[in-house]
């Protein structure tokens, strides 16, 4: 079972939905603190919303990294966004995020984007 934290997103609901509807355990936060307290070596996955208003979802991620010494004892990290343009890719893959999710996301998106990153653990 894959186990996802994620952090900060009106959307989240349907996220959820859809990870729990491909056997995945989740974690929702609704907020920058919140994420950075319960994230941990149990979570596989975290999916950061970039479109939240007021969030530095770039400096969430850099924090999260930061707890882990060894990158492969940290969960990814990917980023979840309505932004298509060249700019959020190159900012995600500065902050050392490992992928970008674009919306709208389906459930054979979902799937397929998974199964990528836990194969190559990058999404890029």
């Amino acid at each position: 079972m894959l186990r996802c934290c994620w952090c900060c997103s009106v959307s989240r609901a349907v996220t959820k939905g859809l990870l729990l509807h491909l056997g995945c355990e989740v974690t929702t936060v609704s907020s920058r603190e919140e994420c950075l307290r319960v994230v941990s070596e149990d979570h596989r996955l975290v999916i950061m919303d970039m479109c939240v208003s007021g969030v530095d979802s770039y400096d969430i991620a850099v924090q999260v990294q930061d707890r882990f010494t060894k990158r492969y004892e940290r969960p990814l990290i990917v980023a979840l966004t309505g932004n298509t343009d060249k700019l959020t890719k190159e900012n995600c893959m500065r902050v050392g995020m490992d992928g970008v999710i674009v919306k709208p996301v389906s459930i054979d998106k979902m799937r397929t984007v998974l199964s990528d990153l836990l194969e190559h653990r990058v999404l890029f």
